[in-house]
């Protein structure tokens, strides 16, 4: 199947054009194997990269805050294969290991390029405990079969020698059947390795420094490189639902994604709300929270109370979005990832927490087009009988009303639609078919 050619035909292009690069793990054909771990030579990562586009693998992680590390990413009908790209072996920003050394000593065998025994078992070991403060069970028995085999012993103590961590492994070698499930012991293990890398080679000192910098820059002042996705409708259409689920999905493909309510009614992270409540400013008329079409048979002075109270309340409210957008959602989007938004500006154009208003329509439309346009906005759309099943909060007919008032949005605001009356499994797999690729290509590594 298409699972099991990518990542052969992918090592197979690189060994046709002479492009070095070792397995770290895993094998390529494994039936199940959807995250493969390649070391290439750094002076070769200009011709790799394009190699890797024609193939379909695209740049998703560019290794800026841990250099040396990059991921890439092919999606298809089946799901995500990832490429976990070293140019270093590196652990947030600590290297570890010579790269370049391990790729002199790799093997052939099979058709691909393999990782001798001794580094074999010194990433293995490595990786386990630096990336994942564990042994994990699936590397438990190849760990203990390569701690028990016949090895080169003054290459492994050589080469650890010129990252101050050789003493600690034989200490750590010794003891390993306690640390293959003794979790304690290898955090503490993990902390030590870290201690003595933090200045061997002195370069990964330096490395520290620089991320930390590079953090701040990016949060506070990096261009955007997420992508927003933003879920509309009225309560009840599933955007907790889809959101959560989508969430997971793209996590799945090592995205990070965080779900940030950005609408406009609630969770609100100004004062500013509590001031408009004590000054009485409201959006509404008393006809219209009674549910009255407007007000415009009041007398005109307290339509315009009325008007002034409306346009206060709508310009408050827009600086408490505008908040909420720079000091939730942009941070995220900074470091590349995915905001999906339960809710955005565009809900105001319906009206006060869904009930129709027909006062401050242009100045409403305007406020949602000055406010930053989402990768992609979606509608989500279900029956008014459906809705009112989930969530009786209004009547099927109000429910009616509600959603072609959304409907009428579509080509304003560029939404698309997308069905919640089926399960959730059937709108995720129609939301990934159809915006997933869209939504990934607005991504900037």
């Amino acid at each position: 199947g298409l699972k099991n050619a990518l990542f052969p035909a992918l090592l197979n292009a690189l060994a046709e054009r002479e492009l070095p690069y070792v397995l770290l793990r895993d094998h390529p054909e494994a039936p199940a194997i959807r995250d493969l771990d390649l070391l290439i030579d750094r002076a070769r990562l200009a011709d790799f990269l394009p190699l890797a586009a024609q193939h379909g693998f695209q740049l998703l992680k560019s290794g800026r805050l841990n250099p040396g590390k990059k991921v890439l990413l092919h999606w298809n009908g089946s799901g995500p294969h990832i490429i976990d790209l070293h140019e270093r072996l590196i652990y947030r920003g600590y290297e570890y290991l010579d790269a370049s050394l391990v790729l002199r000593r790799r093997q052939q065998e099979g058709g691909y390029f393999h990782i001798s025994l001794e580094d074999e078992l010194l990433t293995l070991f490595l990786h386990n405990v630096l990336g994942k403060a564990e042994i994990q069970a699936k590397h438990r028995d190849r760990l203990f079969a390569l701690f028990a085999a016949q090895m080169d012993e003054s290459y492994i103590t050589e080469h650890l020698q010129r990252y101050g961590i050789a003493e600690l492994f034989a200490e750590a070698r010794a003891e390993f059947a306690t640390l293959a499930r003794d979790l304690t012991r290898v955090e503490k293990y993990r902390r030590r390795f870290l201690e003595q890398l933090h200045s061997h080679p002195k370069s990964n000192a330096v490395r520290q420094v620089q991320i930390r910098v590079r953090e701040f820059m990016e949060k506070w002042f990096g261009a955007k490189r997420g992508a927003v996705v933003a879920f509309i409708g009225p309560d009840g259409c599933g955007k907790s639902s889809i959101t959560n689920a989508l969430r997971d999905e793209f996590r799945r493909a090592t995205v990070a994604t965080d779900i940030v309510y950005l609408g406009p009614w609630g969770q609100h992270k100004l004062p500013l709300h509590d001031i408009m409540r004590k000054l009485n400013i409201k959006p509404y008329s008393p006809k219209e929270k009674n549910g009255a079409a407007s007000s415009l048979q009041a007398n005109v002075p307290r339509r315009f109370v009325h008007f002034v109270k409306g346009t206060m309340f709508y310009l408050l409210l827009a600086v408490e979005l505008w908040f909420r957008y720079y000091a939730l959602a942009l941070p995220k989007l900074r470091r590349g990832r995915i905001v999906l938004a339960d809710r955005y500006i565009y809900d105001l154009m319906i009206g006060y927490k869904n009930r129709p208003l027909h006062s401050h329509q242009r100045l409403r439309a305007w406020l949602c087009r000055r406010y930053p346009k989402p990768d992609v906005a979606i509608l989500l759309d279900a029956a008014p009988e459906v809705i009112f099943a989930r969530k009786p909060q209004f009547e099927v007919s109000q429910l009616e009303h509600i959603r072609r008032s959304y409907h009428e949005l579509r080509r304003e605001f560029d939404l698309h639609t997308l069905d919640t009356s089926v399960s959730v499994e059937t709108t995720k797999e129609d939301f990934k078919q159809r915006f997933f690729g869209k939504v990934l290509k607005a991504l900037k590594p």
